[in-house]
């Protein structure tokens, strides 16, 4: 598809302007934030048999500590 198309998107005006605001102060347009949404998302729907997973913290325990059994606190 060569045309170029606009997309027109109803969203809350707090909403937009917390992205607008959220966009800038990691130095991007909003535009450009959106586009990059955008490919992502048609990225995931290409590899549908990748998979990228991002862990933060300590959800998940080390092998170590799956096979620990727990520790049980004592009723007083």
């Amino acid at each position: 598809m060569k045309k170029q198309v606009y997309l027109r998107v109803k969203v809350d005006p707090v909403l937009r302007r917390a992205f607008q605001l959220s966009a800038w102060r990691s130095e991007r347009s909003p535009s450009y934030v959106l586009r990059s949404l955008i490919q992502n998302c048609v990225s995931l729907d290409r590899n549908l048999n990748g998979l990228d997973i991002e862990v933060w913290g300590d959800s998940f325990p080390l092998e170590d500590e799956a096979t620990r059994k727990p520790i049980r606190q004592r009723s007083r």
